[in-house]
């Protein structure tokens, strides 16, 4: 850290440069990946240092391993992985599965009656750890983020005249989108009617003005996979860093000693970090891992 980087710093994140981070927690989309949907050459390089130099790095997401295994493939192979905002946890892309879990087939059909009833429009995903496909059915009404979904996803989005047959597997999660008072008045419903249920909201990075309203089972949120990795690599909370741009990644941001928001992230998210990075497309990433995961401990 330079003295022009370390005089832009408060006395907060200054002490913050003394502790021993040891761990990193890095969402994909908005954080990871550029808005042009790559990841810069100075954000690999410095994940390859900082896993060179003994620390722990963790790409969580809520994408599948089909749909997130590109971007995985970029990164060194020792990065652990987290998918479908923690369902699925690997130790690397071709390592051991840590964690897979899927919500009761019974469960998910009382869930996707419910939403079609209160006339949404819900999308079914394949159980993980491979969750190949998205399943749908005919829109009942216009859903702009929907439609685009559905066509960036048309590898693995799978039309269904009924979601009911797909239901006799347990599926990863269950999602809907729309305004972001219906996802938030959604929530609070779906939350009051079911207690084995977790629901993670976020802003579309796809289509503006609307929101993305994920149904998953008890116990997976990205918070729940870094107890699951620190756990299992000795690392507690305190010494965690991690970063992420939207409202499914609070719940991680919250659970690192060190809680990072990018500069794209919206405000609501930025206001409960504990640092703002730089934007994804100036290395955000690249400049936490070198100013306060490599140099944790010096100034």
């Amino acid at each position: 850290m330079d003295g022009w980087e370390r005089s832009q710093l408060s006395t907060f994140q200054l002490l913050t440069c003394l502790l021993p981070y040891s761990f990193i927690a890095i969402d994909i989309d908005g954080t990871l990946l550029t808005s042009q949907r790559v990841i810069s050459a100075r954000t690999l390089t410095a994940i390859d240092a900082a896993i060179a130099a003994g620390k722990h790095v963790a790409l969580c997401t809520g994408r599948s391993l089909h749909s997130g295994r590109p971007i995985a493939e970029q990164v060194h192979p020792a990065a652990m992985l987290v998918f479908h905002s923690g369902a699925l946890i690997l130790e690397a892309l071709d390592g051991p599965i840590l964690q897979a879990i899927n919500m009761p087939c019974a469960l998910a059909s009382d869930l996707v009656n419910y939403l079609k009833q209160a006339g949404y429009d819900p999308l079914v995903y394949d159980p993980v750890p491979e969750s190949h496909h998205v399943w749908y059915e005919s829109a009942r009404s216009v859903n702009a983020w929907r439609a685009r979904y559905i066509e960036a996803n048309g590898d693995k989005a799978r039309l269904i005249l009924n979601l009911e047959d797909r239901l006799h597997e347990d599926p990863a999660q269950i999602a809907v989108s729309g305004s972001p008072s219906a996802m938030h008045d959604l929530r609070t419903q779906l939350r009051s009617r079911w207690h084995t249920i977790g629901l993670i909201l976020s802003r579309s990075t796809l289509v503006p003005d609307y929101f993305f309203l994920e149904i998953v089972p008890e116990r997976v949120s990205k918070a729940d996979a870094l107890a699951v990795l620190g756990a299992m690599h000795g690392v507690p909370s305190a010494e965690m860093i991690s970063i992420g741009d939207n409202f499914n990644d609070l719940d991680m941001i919250h659970y690192a000693g060190l809680g990072v928001a990018m500069d794209n992230a919206p405000e609501e998210v930025k206001t409960t970090a504990d640092l703002i990075a730089p934007s994804n497309d100036e290395d955000g990433v690249a400049y936490i891992i070198e100013n306060f995961l490599l140099t944790s401990g010096t100034l």
